[in-house]
């Protein structure tokens, strides 16, 4: 197969890279900055940007896309969603003069729920309940009304996905190296229980997806939830550390997670365990 990926210097992309078999696919990735490699296409550039040349990609004859690439985040205000949804637009609207494209893979977030309380199935409603939910929202309807006649649109609604070059302001890699430098930490949302998932199996899920004819909004999370008060006190104990954890007791208790059963009916269940994947994370340099 050929398969094109976008976002491939983002977390995801930088771990998805790895697992992809060159061996019997032709790999293209598009991202800034990006290092050359023997066995890979690469094309450095900022997919917003005016000067992307769709040629190349074109000249690549892409059968899949997977497409994660996303500005700025975390920030979710106004102006960078809008700039996300502006750019997303554009690049699929240039998109559909590739005609080799038969399969569309595209990250979503499990923020487009809005209430992030309890139980979430893909068919729950939706709500834009910020400007991040609401350009997230309306990328998917975009490429569904753009490309359903054409390609499989899969979209990934993703949880909590935590692991390597993970963002240092994101709880897990916060939390480690505050305790590694025993300083004190605060935890705002002890109780807020979420569903957070390996990236090395959101990025097996996905190469899945590949080779799958599925079609349609997929979860991507364990159904299981684990709070911040836990995952602090159990790396706690894996570091050692002399680190004091404030949290208020008297904190709203919450649990926010995935309905799993469409990825469970492809036969795939994460393999990945939250505590031993916390012990690597803890050891890791």
């Amino acid at each position: 197969m050929k398969i094109l990926v976008t976002g491939a210097t983002g977390f995801i992309g930088k771990n998805l890279i790895k697992f992809i078999d060159k061996n019997n696919n032709e790999v293209c990735l598009i991202g800034r900055n990006l290092k050359k490699k023997s066995n890979l296409k690469i094309i450095n550039t900022d997919i917003y940007s005016s000067k992307i040349s769709i040629s190349e990609i074109k000249k690549f004859n892409p059968e899949i896309l997977i497409h994660l690439a996303w500005a700025g985040y975390p920030e979710v205000s106004k102006k960078i969603s809008k700039k996300n949804l502006d750019g997303q637009k554009k690049f699929f609207f240039n998109l559909i003069k590739v005609k080799s494209l038969k399969k569309i893979l595209v990250t979503g977030s499990c923020f487009e729920y809005g209430n992030l309380d309890g139980q979430c199935k893909e068919n729950k409603k939706i709500t834009r309940f910020s400007y991040f939910s609401k350009a997230k929202i309306d990328t998917y309807k975009f490429i569904k009304k753009k490309f359903s006649k054409s390609c499989k649109i899969m979209w990934l609604r993703l949880f909590y996905v935590y692991g390597r070059y993970q963002r240092k302001g994101s709880l897990i890699p916060y939390l480690i190296d505050s305790l590694k430098k025993n300083k004190k930490i605060e935890l705002k949302e002890p109780f807020a229980s979420r569903d957070f998932i390996y990236v090395d199996d959101v990025c097996k899920l996905i190469l899945k997806f590949c080779d799958t004819s599925s079609n349609g909004i997929y979860n991507i999370g364990t159904g299981k939830h684990f709070s911040p008060y836990k995952i602090a006190f159990t790396l706690k104990k894996f570091i050692n550390s002399k680190s004091i954890i404030i949290y208020d007791r008297k904190k709203i208790k919450s649990n926010f997670y995935a309905n799993t059963e469409k990825i469970n009916k492809l036969n795939f269940k994460p393999k990945s365990n939250l505590l031993n994947n916390l012990k690597y994370l803890a050891r890791i340099k």
